[in-house]
């Protein structure tokens, strides 16, 4: 077996797990929920802009400040982005268990 049919074989295992299936539910819902993702949209409209501020080397407004943190309160309190949070938190810890198996066994062994 090729390292490629490995690394499919791994991927179909993943897809398999409770994580993997809860994140595409929760990143289904989001779509479905038009106030979700609106949230999403305007926080990272609200970050490039503070990023290209930043970039600039301009001081970034009060008003940016309390434009973002305003939102990311409302996404804190949506609870499909909550769901969505929590389950791709999850599904990054499953892929870092995934990985430090694989460094495990190649530089352990």
């Amino acid at each position: 077996m090729s390292l490629s049919e490995k690394a499919k074989d791994l991927a179909l295992a993943v897809k398999d797990t409770e994580e993997y299936k809860t994140l595409t539910s929760a990143q289904t819902r989001v779509k479905l929920d038009p106030a979700a993702s609106d949230l999403i949209e305007q926080l990272q409209s609200v970050q490039e802009q503070l990023q290209a501020t930043q970039a600039e080397g301009k001081q970034v407004s009060p008003d940016q400040i309390q434009q973002y943190q305003t939102l990311e309160e409302q996404a804190k309190a949506n609870i499909t982005l909550t769901s969505l949070l929590k389950a791709q938190q999850a599904f990054g810890e499953l892929m870092n268990q995934v990985n430090q198996s694989i460094t495990q066994e190649l530089f352990n062994s």
